[in-house]
């Protein structure tokens, strides 16, 4: 075990009130390696990037400010994290608002950027924790040159490594765990209601949901019993018909409960770095329908694991779920198949490896 007086900063590029998935994995991190001695921080920044952010982000960027000035905020409320764990509020990610650390882990984009500023931290003790192409706000030449800084990188899948590697980089690769205190396998496929699909709802068009939304229209058109049930960090969209059901920030006892009375999962995003609900799906024994971008490719292998289709395909997607609505023996070889498979993604294993990072 390392000596407490190890001080690891995580870098946040902002603070969340609900869920967010890869903050869920780096608290996880972040927890066990409190759990193990280190001691740990979590930094959130009011401003990133304040002169290049949009008018409609600077405003947002001040009103949350002033706000939680007054709120005076103690840290997330949703995830269980480590009680010895500091959070840290802070004006900027400017070095000199940033806890003194042996070690800083860069956890997006933004925040990689202010690392490679800190010009007396030598390289090894900066990391970047890379999760996805997160080209969504800066655009993808801001997201390499990131990639490039001198900093030792993290990557979640195989297909994120491929293309640091692409560009001369390398990193280092530990595929997140999915295994989560809670989520189990309670129903066999035989038990499930055949034409049940679950899929997660998110506001950023990358994840694909008005996609979603309208392959699982096309099926219902052909199978009118077709129903879908969503959940998300969000409120109930007013645009949702009414044959989905939408449940915000489901307990973990209800999220269980989705994923096992669903024969189902689809998954439509455009860019994913990893996909943890797709994980959770299969650890439940949910039939997957996901798309091809690279991070699901790292659970989900076509006609083996899940059936996997082109991102945007919205008639091929409609497809697939009929196929597996329709092949009782397909629906369920997938489902065995990719509940066996997904076993080997465990949070210790994965922990192990990113706590060696940081023992000497």
């Amino acid at each position: 075990m390392k000596e407490k007086s190890t001080h690891i900063v995580f870098l946040l590029p902002e603070y969340y009130e609900v869920p967010m998935g890869g903050y869920k994995v780096v608290f996880e991190y972040a927890s066990r390696l409190s759990k193990d001695g280190f001691n740990v921080s979590l930094v959130y920044p009011s401003f990133l990037f304040f002169r290049r952010s949009r008018l409609i982000r600077k405003l947002k960027l001040l009103f949350f400010f002033l706000y939680y000035l007054v709120k005076k905020r103690k840290g997330v409320t949703w995830f269980p994290l480590d009680k010895h764990i500091k959070s840290v509020f802070v004006f900027s990610l400017r070095q000199k608002h940033v806890p003194e650390a042996d070690y800083y882990v860069a956890t997006a984009v933004e925040t990689a950027y202010y690392l490679d500023n800190y010009h007396d931290v030598p390289p090894s003790r900066k990391y970047y924790f890379i999760q996805a192409v997160e080209d969504w706000t800066w655009g993808k030449e801001t997201v390499i040159k990131s990639w490039q800084f001198d900093m030792h990188k993290v990557v979640i899948s195989s297909w994120l490594l491929s293309l640091l590697q692409e560009i001369g980089e390398d990193a280092t690769l530990i595929e997140n765990g999915v295994d989560r205190e809670g989520l189990f396998l309670i129903k066999e496929q035989t038990d499930r209601n055949t034409f049940q699909v679950m899929m997660l709802y998110h506001k950023q068009k990358l994840k694909g949901c008005d996609d979603g939304l309208k392959a699982l229209e096309i099926v219902r058109k052909k199978m009118p019993t077709l129903r879908s049930v969503w959940f998300g960090s969000y409120q109930k969209p007013a645009w949702l018909p009414d044959w989905i059901e939408y449940t915000q920030q489901p307990t973990i006892e209800q999220l269980n409960d989705m994923y096992n009375d669903s024969a189902i999962y689809l998954a439509p995003s455009h860019n994913e770095g990893f996909g943890l609900t797709v994980g959770e799906a299969m650890t439940c024994g949910c039939a997957v329908v996901c798309t091809d971008t690279g991070g699901f490719l790292t659970m989900a292998t076509h006609d083996e694991t899940a059936l996997v289709v082109p991102v945007g395909n919205v008639q091929k997607m409609a497809e697939a779920i009929v196929r597996l609505i329709e092949d009782e023996s397909l629906r369920h070889r997938l489902a065995s198949k990719a509940y066996e498979s997904i076993a080997r993604f465990t949070w210790d294993s994965a922990y192990q490896s990113f706590k060696r990072l940081f023992v000497e």
